[in-house]
Parts: C-alpha cells; sequence; structure tokens
C-alpha cells in the first residue's frame, strides 16, 4: 500500500508519499576524488528486495522554490519508481532539526538518504554518520563540508553569480563602460549558494572600476526580510542604480520596497530561481529586470539515488544547466548560459 507522510508548515499543510522502485542500499566505501565516476558493485551484489525506502530530508518549505522542489520531486518519484517508498521530512528551517530527521532515516536503516542542508557546517557530521553507516547519501542543491558522501546534484552556483555580474555590466553601460551604484542582498551566507553567488558576481563585477558594490545583508532568503533590508537602504543611500539579490524572492522584496518609496522606476533588479510563477512572471511584468535559472535538483538526485542500489556508476557531481531571463528573451524561454 502506498504511504501517506503528512508534513506540517506554513506553506506546505502535505507532502503524499508513495512508493517507487529501487535496488538494495552498500555498505560504506572509501570515496574516490570527486572528479571520477563512483562504481557501485557492492550494491550490485545484494540480493534484490521488493521494496526500499529512501527519505528526504529538505531544510525548509518556506521558500517557494523548495515548495517546487518538493512537488517535482514527488512528482517524478510517483511516475518513474513506483515500488520505491519516498519519505519526506521539513526540518523547518531549523539546523538541529534537520541533523534529527537524518538521525531518524539512520535508525531506520532507509536505502538511501537525499539531503539538500539548512548551512553547510552543521550538516556535515550527521552526512559522514549516515554514510558511515552504510547508507549512500546525496547531496542536493547545497554541500556540505567534506565529500564523502555518494553524490552531489545541484546548480553551479558561481557560474550563476558570474552570469549574473555579466548582465549587471551590460545594464549598467556594458565592459569598461560601466558605471553605477549596485545594492546586493544576500541569501544564507551560511550556505554554499549564497557564498557561491555572493562571489562569483563580485568576480566579475569588480574588474569594472566604474561599479561599486554596497550592502550584502544576509536576508535568509526571505522576501520580507529584503524588502525591510531595502527600505532602510533607500533612506540611508541617495543612488542606488541596481539591486543583485541571491534570489527571486529577496529582489521582488527590494522592487516592492522601492515602488513604495516612489524609485522602482530608477533601479534595475536581477534575481535568481526563474520559476514559472515568480521570476519569470516578475521579468515578463517587468518588476525585475533579469532572472537566472536555478533548476530544482530533486528529480534528477533520485535517478542517482536509485543508480547507486542498482550497483551503476554515477558522476560524483552533477551540475544542472542554467538561463537568463530578461525582457528580450522570457519569451523565447531565455538564453542558455555557458
Amino acid at each position: 500500500m502506498p504511504r501517506l507522510l503528512t508534513v506540517t508548515t506554513p506553506l506546505l499543510a502535505c507532502l503524499v508519499i508513495s512508493s517507487f522502485v529501487a535496488a538494495a542500499s552498500e555498505p560504506a566505501t572509501q570515496p574516490p576524488p570527486a572528479t571520477q565516476s563512483v562504481p557501485r558493485d557492492a550494491a550490485a551484489a545484494r540480493p534484490a528486495k521488493d521494496r526500499y525506502v529512501i527519505g528526504f530530508s529538505q531544510c525548509t518549505v518556506k521558500e517557494p522554490w523548495r515548495v517546487e522542489f518538493n512537488k517535482r520531486l514527488i512528482e517524478h518519484a510517483k511516475s518513474n519508481y513506483p515500488n520505491v517508498q519516498l519519505d519526506v521530512l521539513d526540518a523547518d528551517d531549523k539546523t538541529e532539526k534537520q541533523v534529527a530527521d537524518v538521525r531518524s532515516f539512520i535508525r531506520r536503516g532507509v536505502d538511501a538518504i537525499l539531503i539538500s542542508p539548512k548551512e553547510s557546517a552543521g550538516l556535515t557530521n550527521v552526512v559522514k554518520e549516515a554514510t558511515e553507516a552504510g547508507i549512500p547519501v546525496v547531496v542536493l542543491d547545497r554541500d556540505v563540508n567534506w565529500d564523502g558522501y555518494a553524490a552531489f546534484v545541484g546548480g553551479d552556483n558561481k557560474l550563476i553569480g558570474r552570469a549574473a555580474g555579466r548582465v549587471a555590466i551590460d545594464l549598467l553601460g556594458g565592459p569598461g563602460r560601466a558605471k553605477g551604484v549596485i545594492y546586493e542582498i544576500c541569501g544564507g551566507l551560511a550556505s554554499t549558494p549564497g557564498q557561491e553567488r555572493r562571489d562569483g558576481f563580485h568576480e566579475v563585477v569588480t574588474q569594472e572600476p566604474g561599479i561599486r558594490i554596497i550592502g550584502g545583508l544576509d536576508c535568509d532568503w526571505k522576501k520580507d526580510k529584503a524588502y525591510s533590508v531595502m527600505q532602510d537602504a533607500l533612506k540611508a543611500t541617495p543612488q542606488i542604480d541596481l539591486v543583485y539579490a541571491h534570489n527571486d524572492p529577496m529582489a521582488h522584496g527590494a522592487y516592492l520596497a522601492a515602488k513604495k518609496a516612489g524609485r522602482a522606476e530608477d533601479l534595475k533588479f536581477i534575481g535568481i530561481d526563474a520559476l514559472p510563477e515568480e521570476g519569470v512572471r516578475w521579468v515578463r511584468s517587468g518588476e525585475l529586470t533579469a532572472t537566472l535559472l536555478y533548476p530544482t535538483p530533486g528529480a534528477a538526485g533520485l535517478d542517482i539515488a536509485m543508480k547507486i542500489l542498482r550497483g551503476e556508476r554515477v558522476d560524483k557531481r552533477t551540475t544542472l544547466p542554467t538561463r537568463v531571463f530578461t525582457r528580450a528573451n522570457v519569451n523565447q524561454g531565455g538564453e542558455e548560459v555557458k
């Protein structure tokens, strides 16, 4: 029988968890270098089972991108793996709860674990614990400070940051001529995406002597926090030409603050995520100037977990592609970033 798991959150009342097909789990092995593919011969040697259980630890569903992440993962699992049970736990934006959730999967002896960490340092040890218990762990979206897990799947946040930087330069006059003040609104800087989206952007933009970057406060990916921070920035700073926010909700929160202050028409806004009903729609309506796609990694992560359990070889790291959406290309599906 399918299993029903209810996860109570402000944005997601329940998640229906079905059963999907895979093979057995494996004993822990010494991981190869991150650039090599990972053999899973030990898993192949185990006898097949009628049903497999995969635990998925999501850090939060308080952000629309993560709600979409869960939705796509669950739909993919239901459609493609009808004899494997996926159990989803929501850590409610708390590292300590996520650690406890993963330990509950370890105690139960699930066949594999998918995890999207709240932050890097706090989840590193429990990922090690699961791996040492012989459970393959696939890390999604945000990395941890140890690469001995089975596989990682996510976007290239530094690449996305660099691409956002090139968009900003073009909007402010072009390479070698760009001038202006950029106000940066950061996501969770304890997480690798926040760090890498900042670092990639700065790597490109700081090459332009006419551009100055200010701000940089951590708004933890939240729209309301970005709105409040932008209100303060507009009062304190006479000149802001462009806002770069590490996700679309924060960029839109900044836009709404600027609109209330009567300054939205004078600013440009760049975000990241490009969900169809958020970032892409806001670009189409003119509220955001540009957004960059950050694809949800759940479906690809589940596929990789299934391959590992079947004893197949997988890449240690799988990088998902991105696209940039502007008013000029949004109706054509954006432009691929290379």
